[in-house]
């Protein structure tokens, strides 16, 4: 198991751990379970169409250029306050292998009204609680669509409004996309792959913030906007390997 503890001489390794999920409620395992069984349906009927998450997000939308959101304007559920989009960085700023990646968020204004965002030095927050939306996590693909990582970013890479994770972290079970449009299977890929990967993405998320803190106690650059600290936490993704444990965990 990897060692996160920083040291005066080390920063906080910025790699989840391997969880235990064995301790998790049975309808959290169920839960994830049947997740599982929806993610596997829609990536077999994806390749069975000839399709992948990725031909459905660009389907359309002229060439395929690095930096741009697709599919444009973003998708966004006005019922659920989920949206989500797709892009690429620079191959060295990738991780290998990676064509992309789709990021998450949820606007708090609908889901949990008054929540307080993070009042951490240089924090960016807008007046207006109906534009502040939370980064909850990325995936990242191949160019066949399998996914390699979940990874979790500085406030400054998606410029939003950033919450304590002990506070994001119920807003988890929110995000969904019910969206026919780019493509029904991507919509239920997404919203089921958070379900079966909550445990991480809330442990990602607690270490996103033990990252910016010990980041912060190291440099006296504002933390927050600091070009140097873009990726705050990742997991590599093993989706047999998840739904293993999970059954192991229900004891199937």
């Amino acid at each position: 198991m990897a060692d996160h503890r920083a040291t005066p001489d080390k920063p906080l390794s910025r790699r989840l751990a391997p969880l235990d999920l064995t301790a998790l409620p049975v309808e959290r395992l169920e839960d994830m379970h049947d997740a599982a069984a929806t993610v596997l349906e829609c990536e077999h009927a994806l390749q069975k169409s000839g399709m992948s998450v990725i031909s459905e997000v660009l389907r359309g939308q002229g060439d395929f250029v690095i930096w741009e959101r697709y599919p444009k304007g973003d998708i966004f559920d006005s019922e659920t306050h989920s949206h989500y989009f797709y892009h690429s960085h620079t191959p060295e700023e990738m991780a290998d292998g990676e064509n992309g990646h789709f990021h998450l968020f949820v606007r708090p204004a609908g889901l949990a009204p008054g929540l307080k965002p993070w009042a951490f030095s240089g924090a960016v927050i807008t007046e207006d609680e109906a534009a502040r939306f939370i980064h909850i996590g990325a995936i990242s693909v191949d160019g066949y669509g399998r996914p390699l990582r979940l990874f979790t970013t500085n406030r400054w890479v998606t410029d939003e409004t950033l919450y304590r994770a002990a506070d994001i972290v119920p807003l988890l079970d929110r995000f969904a996309i019910e969206l026919a449009h780019p493509n029904w299977a991507v919509s239920k890929w997404l919203t089921s792959m958070v379900r079966l990967h909550l445990p991480q993405l809330a442990a990602l998320l607690h270490l996103r913030d033990a990252v910016i803190m010990d980041w912060s106690s190291r440099h006296a650059a504002e933390t927050l906007e600091d070009r140097r600290l873009q990726n705050t936490s990742e997991v590599a993704l093993d989706i047999p390997a998840q739904i293993a444990a999970v059954e192991a965990a229900l004891g199937l």
